[in-house]
């Protein structure tokens, strides 16, 4: 099979029951050492989560950002330092890591898609807790949601993965989105992009609201004109004179304190579940909206920054001609900011991701209070990555490293090697088994794709030979293109089919700028990832709709 043929139909092929895996994806392949000893009593999970975040963290050696609590965590257990997405979109992305399989099994590739749909029988990860007797709990969001016109409502939630969740929305989505400064316009990232950002999955979209006859199943606008949220019945609050927020590069120093913002009252739900349910087992969700844009956070998380402080990343003259053009959301350098702009926004970056760390030390501070640290593992892990002017580019939907690439840290209970940098290739897949083996929970399903890390938790410098694979949809005419990435410690392959090859050894060039995908010196390397590649991707596709248990 040709690469485009590989691509192209990569997406259109539904998954199938496959009795065994491939032994290099299978979760249970490689024995481990025993999980840290605990008491009978079941293990508390506090999974929080937040919208676009690359590493750019002071416990990953980006001092400039000041992340103190999370700085925190990382000594309570271990940080990931090569944690991939499977893909850098929000709903493909999030879909993945809570069901434990990949895109190309769940068929959700764009926003559009529930997989109730695609896969209904599917146990999600805290599914598989509420059948352990656990209780199970959201606050803000965990699945897609689409920020930040959704603030305030289920998003496009799974009811079925909670007994309990919360909706809240704050000062900045009520308030302080006509306020926003724009640094990029939404017409001007659109323009820019072009066919490239035009990827969607039509022929996978539910039929059921054309079946029922109800337009705004899905999203829309509602019978009296009222625009409806994803889950189809819940109206969302008015937009400012600025619109929808969701794709615009712009912030706000807001006026309005802590406590008055929607991520805020996300980790006061939060922390008000876990009070409430803390002489029982849970497994309790804290979603963040931020950093994702719009920028909005009080006008102190600004003041921790400085325009002059704040580094661009360096940009080579023929730095964009370097990848096949579709590895690319725009040609237009940084979207044509001025350098201040450019200062501006990247201080709004992480004003925001300062305003989440401050969010995250409430939550630990309180399994501190409630005497629940010893008996709690924690998870902390964003969607996806987000450029801020790596190659000229902004937000997601790439296959560079500032886009796939994504902090976890696992700490607390369970986790041995406390304090410790795991710098092995891991993917967002291996969260649902790692958390299963750890909880020892009963009937976790077979077809996971993912590999327990139990045995990093433990041996962060372990032998460890799993890659991670990202993907990410574009559009060529009328031709779905579907890229796919493998990254290994050293090395990323990434096939665009017949429209290019990209092939990076970040050894010898951390920057992504000398793609070796045409040199003859390294054709031997790029078979052999090609081949991985191609053989993780077709076993995914085919792999993941058992309902058997193990």
């Amino acid at each position: 099979m040709n690469r485009r043929s590989f691509i192209t139909t990569s997406a259109m092929v539904l998954p199938v029951v496959a009795s065994t895996l491939a032994s290099s994806l299978d979760a249970r392949s490689v024995s481990a050492p025993a999980i840290a000893t605990r008491a009978t009593k079941k293990r508390n999970v506090l999974f929080i989560c937040c919208d676009d975040l690359t590493p750019r963290i002071g416990s990953f050696g980006v001092p400039v950002v000041k992340t103190p609590n999370l700085d925190r965590l990382s000594q309570l257990g271990v940080r990931f330092e090569r944690n991939y997405c499977q893909y850098p979109l929000c709903a493909p992305s999030r879909t993945s890591l809570m069901t434990g399989l990949a895109p190309d099994t769940t068929r959700v590739w764009d926003l559009d898609t529930d997989f109730r749909d695609t896969i209904p029988q599917t146990v999600t990860l805290p599914q598989l807790f509420h059948k352990n007797g656990y209780f199970t709990a959201r606050a803000g969001k965990i699945y897609h949601y689409n920020n930040s016109s959704e603030i305030g409502t289920p998003g496009f939630d799974d009811a079925a993965s909670w007994k309990v969740s919360a909706n809240p929305a704050g000062y900045d989505r009520t308030h302080d989105e006509g306020l926003v400064t724009f640094y990029v316009s939404e017409q001007k990232i659109v323009e820019a992009g072009g066919v490239a950002q035009n990827f969607t999955a039509n022929q996978h979209v539910s039929k059921k609201s054309n079946k029922l006859g109800v337009p705004w199943l899905r999203g829309g606008t509602g019978p009296g004109g009222i625009r409806i949220a994803q889950d189809g019945r819940t109206p969302i609050l008015p937009l400012s004179k600025n619109g929808d927020l969701g794709v615009p590069i712009a912030g706000h120093a807001s006026e309005g304190s802590d406590e008055m913002m929607t991520d805020y009252m996300v980790a006061e739900s939060a922390i008000a579940m876990i009070e409430e349910h803390r002489n029982e087992p849970w497994f309790i969700g804290s979603g963040f909206f931020r950093p994702h844009v719009p920028f909005i956070v009080p006008s102190k998380y600004f003041d921790m920054y400085s325009l002059d402080e704040m580094e661009l990343p360096r940009l080579d003259p023929d730095e964009l001609k370097a990848a096949p053009r579709l590895a690319y959301l725009s040609m237009d350098a940084n979207y044509g900011m001025t350098e201040r702009q450019h200062r501006e926004a990247i201080r709004a970056h992480f004003a925001a991701i300062s305003f989440v760390d401050a969010q995250v030390g409430r939550l630990l501070d309180a399994l501190a209070r409630l005497e629940l640290m010893d008996n709690t593992t924690i998870v902390f892990w964003s969607d996806h990555g987000f450029m801020v002017g790596e190659h000229g580019q902004w937000e997601k939907r790439m296959l560079f490293e500032a886009s796939a690439h994504v902090p976890l840290f696992i700490a607390g209970a369970g986790v041995n090697a406390k304090g410790k940098a795991c710098r092995r290739t891991v993917e967002h897949l291996n969260i649902y088994p790692t958390l299963a083996e750890m909880c020892e929970l009963k009937e976790t399903p077979a077809n996971l794709q993912g590999r327990s890390m139990v045995y990093l938790l433990s041996n962060p410098d372990g032998q460890w030979n799993q890659p991670a694979i990202t993907q990410v949809g574009r559009t060529v005419g009328s031709a779905s293109i579907m890229g796919y990435s493998l990254r290994t410690e050293r090395y990323r392959y990434t096939m665009w089919g017949d429209e290019g090859e990209e092939l990076y050894d970040y050894w010898e060039d951390p920057r992504e700028v000398k793609n070796q995908a045409t040199d003859a010196g390294s054709a031997d390397i790029k078979s052999k990832l090609r081949s991985n590649l191609e053989h993780i991707c077709t076993a995914r596709r085919v792999a993941g709709n058992s309902s058997k248990s193990v």
